[in-house]
């Protein structure tokens, strides 16, 4: 199991050239990349960038939003293998319990026979 910012399945691969890629990203791409929530590669990044500025006829909000998407889908996928089956809760949620019944006798009263107390109320 990988540690920290690197338990992701993106493809790790040393690159010579990984500063010139990042320097030629534009720069809303190399923002995006800064707050990314994923060690992303430059190159990726700039593979992507390019088809969603493409598709999106060179919207930048429709660029961004279908960025995080990628994003999302891959956090979606390494979800189980770096924080387990049960993130994020639902899949594996416990059963709920059963409405607790209401107690024959109140409490204060089985406390007072513990310690040896008799009152009268």
């Amino acid at each position: 199991m990988r540690h920290g910012n690197l338990a992701t399945s993106l493809r790790r691969s040393p690159r010579p050239d990984t500063m010139q890629a990042y320097d030629a990203l534009p720069a809303e791409a190399r923002h995006w990349l800064a707050t990314a929530k994923l060690p992303w590669s430059a190159r990726s990044v700039a593979r992507l960038w390019a088809r969603a500025w493409h598709d999106a006829g060179g919207d930048l909000a429709a660029v961004r939003a279908r960025m995080d998407a990628a994003q999302a889908r891959k956090l979606a996928r390494d979800a189980a293998e770096v924080w387990g089956a049960c993130y994020p809760v639902p899949p594996c949620a416990p059963a709920k319990l059963p409405p607790r019944k209401a107690a024959a006798v109140p409490f204060w009263q089985v406390l007072n026979r513990k310690a040896g107390v008799l009152r009268a109320f």
